[in-house]
């Protein structure tokens, strides 16, 4: 009997560590399609993280100001318009974390250069220039 729970122990130990495993490797390749940027809206400081093979109503990334980093924002690929020259055109829109518009990003992400940046209108019509590098 003694052996007996100790067999049902060991496979249920090995369950568990097996949907772990599964679950941290799934979790890598979704966190593999996003590229890391990190640099600053006008004076603040944001990480931001963007797919750009994403488009329309799928979400295209995130990014969170670097001195609030538990509220994220919600990116939107509205245009992307790639450039024989190695840079794409983007649009993302900006959705609060109750789901508003409530900003845009209008830039260039270098695919040589590792940078994107551009201007960011917030919801109340005022531009920032944003300037961020990619982070590896």
């Amino acid at each position: 009997m003694q052996l007996h729970r100790h067999g049902f122990k060991v496979i249920l130990c090995s369950l568990l560590l097996l949907m772990v495993a599964l679950s941290a490797k799934a979790q890598t390749a979704q966190e593999s399609d996003y590229t890391k940027y990190a640099g600053k809206i006008g004076p603040y400081a944001i990480t931001l993280f963007v797919n750009v093979h994403s488009y329309g109503e799928e979400d295209a990334g995130y990014y969170y100001y670097n001195d609030r980093p538990q509220t994220k924002f919600t990116l939107k690929m509205i245009e992307n318009e790639p450039n024989p020259k190695g840079f794409n055109k983007v649009v993302l829109n900006e959705y609060s974390p109750k789901g508003n518009h409530t900003g845009t990003f209008k830039g260039i992400i270098e695919g040589r250069g590792d940078g994107f940046y551009g201007t960011f209108t917030n919801g109340q019509g005022k531009k920032f220039e944003f300037n961020l590098m990619q982070q590896y």
